[in-house]
């Protein structure tokens, strides 16, 4: 079995969104993916794309998916290559086809001249932390992912609707 890559294309849409509801299971987390194939569709082939994807090919079949967009770096004044999803079936496992994801991902970063490529890793998927040792990489423990949602991000939103705030804080100029 040798794994091609090779970006998506609209058709593909089916074939990553059933990759993306196997990830969900794979971490026990299948509610994580909320949005269907169409939405899916729309942010990576629409009039405005919000990403791209990169998909794997073994015999044929799609087996796997690194879902991807730039990010920007204003220190280094450099785009970076965030990977938000990697995920290979897994009977596709041990093919290839994650490593043939990641160098091509790795392609595109230098092609677009990336400062580095981020990603995430969940803290108990020990299998993708070594994975991702093995080509190299490392996780950056001086660096702690932080999330406003939900609620608090709407009250942070709305306290900034008034335009200069009050004491100890900056309004939104118009």
């Amino acid at each position: 079995m040798t794994a091609i890559v090779r970006q998506a294309v609209p058709e593909d849409i089916g074939a990553i969104h059933a990759l993306l509801l196997g990830f969900g299971r794979h971490v026990g987390h299948v509610e994580w993916v909320s949005a269907g194939p169409e939405a899916l569709a729309g942010a990576l082939f629409g009039a405005a794309p919000r990403g791209h994807a990169h998909v794997a090919l073994v015999d044929g079949r799609i087996v796997g998916v690194a879902l991807w967009f730039l990010s920007f770096n204003f220190w280094m004044v450099q785009p970076v290559l965030y990977l938000e999803d990697l995920f290979v079936d897994a009977e596709a496992r041990g093919s290839g086809a994650g490593e043939a994801l990641m160098r091509a991902l790795a392609a595109e970063a230098v092609a677009r001249d990336c400062a580095w490529m981020d990603w995430q890793v969940l803290t108990d998927n020990h299998g993708g932390q070594r994975f991702y040792a093995r080509l190299g990489a490392r996780a950056q423990p001086e660096w702690r992912l932080w999330r406003l949602e939900g609620p608090a991000l709407a009250e942070l939103a709305g306290g900034a609707q008034g335009g200069a705030a009050g004491a100890g804080g900056g309004g939104i100029a118009p």
